[in-house]
């Protein structure tokens, strides 16, 4: 299986708490970084991955922008 790619920032708490959940799962993983500050997750390519700029995945990507919801995720992750 290719590595989930988690789209985010690592200074965000919400990125960082999908990336615990996937080392603790052993999990392979690439993080793409997203300058948030300059509202990169609002341009292409991501807004044609997830058109609401919010979290999502999407076959083996892990969309990671607004806090409260990577909880969704590391759920997910758990399943």
């Amino acid at each position: 299986m290719a590595p989930i790619k988690v789209h985010g920032s690592a200074y965000s708490t919400a990125t960082m708490r999908v990336i615990a959940t996937l080392n603790e799962k052993n999990l392979d993983f690439e993080l793409v970084p997203v300058d948030m500050r300059t509202g990169e997750h609002k341009k292409e390519p991501f807004i044609s991955l997830n058109v609401n700029s919010l979290l999502d995945w999407t076959e083996n990507s892990i969309m990671s922008f607004e806090p409260g919801r990577s909880r969704s995720v590391s759920c997910w992750v758990e399943g």
